[in-house]
């Protein structure tokens, strides 16, 4: 408490990146505000912004922290959680984009190695790609990062669809209706 040092700017830098990290992938782009109703007609499955790649990845992550008849019925895979993230993405956004993206090669080739897998995380078995995920909390600051900003992602995305609503006890919203339009006086 009575320390007042500053930090070596070598540290404070590290902290920074670490947290920009985490702060990009959790940051929902603007458009999500401007929706007016959070369940999203997502029509055909085709990828805006993720390479395919990056979209079986990101399906992978989202079905381990989400799975189907885990906490509730509906999981991450049965409403398409990694697409719908997908859409929401804004493609301009380099920095987001360059953060989830190393997110992603991060958890897919290094934490299997936490827990001494040979293969990549989207080849592992639904037990030990939970097992890589709880190692990333005790791997150091960049791999915390990593984790906490995957999971932040996914949970705000995936109770954004009205799907998963009655299993949190929410009802959706108590007034559905748009919202007025300056543009016709309104």
């Amino acid at each position: 408490m009575g320390n007042h040092r500053s930090l070596p700017s070598a540290t404070r830098r590290l902290f920074l990146q670490q947290s920009m990290l985490a702060l990009a992938a959790l940051v929902a782009p603007s458009q999500l505000l401007a929706m007016e109703n959070a369940a999203v007609n997502l029509g055909p499955r085709r990828l805006r912004v993720l390479s395919a790649d990056e979209d079986r990845i990101l399906a992978v992550v989202a079905d381990t922290l989400i799975p189907q008849g885990g906490a509730f019925d509906t999981g991450a895979r049965d409403i398409d959680l990694a697409l719908r993230i997908d859409h929401y993405l804004d493609p301009t956004d380099n920095d987001l984009l360059t953060g989830l993206r190393g997110a992603l090669l991060f958890v897919e080739h290094k934490s299997p190695e936490l827990i001494g897998a040979p293969s990549p995380f989207s080849a592992l078995s639904a037990s030990e790609r939970e097992r890589c995920l709880l190692a990333l909390k005790e791997a150091g600051p960049v791999a915390v990062s990593v984790f906490a900003a995957l999971r932040g992602l996914c949970l705000f995305y995936f109770y954004t669809d009205e799907h998963s609503w009655p299993h949190i006890g929410y009802d959706g919203p108590l007034i559905a209706q748009s919202a007025p339009n300056p543009k016709n006086g309104g």
